[in-house]
């Protein structure tokens, strides 16, 4: 479950969000889409504690951003995954390798890394290039 309960944030004293509030359920599926510069990155940073809010604040399950610190972020960061728009991929490994490796770094085990990297694959196409290279 994400939050958002009156979240405020500014770059430089340039607003960017202002007031939002927002709610997404567990096991719902969302697109995030708007031009350049209209915050979301900034709204997305928020939800991995990147960055935190100006006013208001950010819950993503039971962490809550005005009561947070740094080895709570951690652990949050080991819940959610987040694919960024640089990919941030290990380019000498390849790409069921660099999907598995937060997996095993959480300690997973073998099996259901393989099963999660598969799925995972499938479900955006690219199940038959998992042994390619980044």
């Amino acid at each position: 479950m994400i939050e958002f309960h009156r979240v405020s944030f500014s770059y430089n004293t340039k607003p960017v969000l202002a007031d939002v509030n927002l709610k997404i359920e567990k096991g719902e599926f969302i697109f995030l889409v708007g031009e350049s510069g209209i915050g979301k990155s900034t709204l997305l940073k928020m939800i991995y504690f990147d960055i935190f809010p100006d006013a208001g604040r950010v819950i993503v399950d039971k962490f809550n951003s005005a009561k947070m610190d740094k080895p709570e972020v951690a652990l949050l960061r080991r819940k959610l995954g987040v694919v960024f728009q640089d990919f941030k991929l290990l380019n000498d490994r390849n790409i069921y390798e660099n999907v598995a490796m937060p997996l095993y770094i959480n300690g997973e085990r073998k099996s259901g890394i393989r099963r999660k990297v598969f799925d995972a694959l499938s479900r955006v196409g690219l199940i038959d290039r998992l042994r390619d290279m980044p």
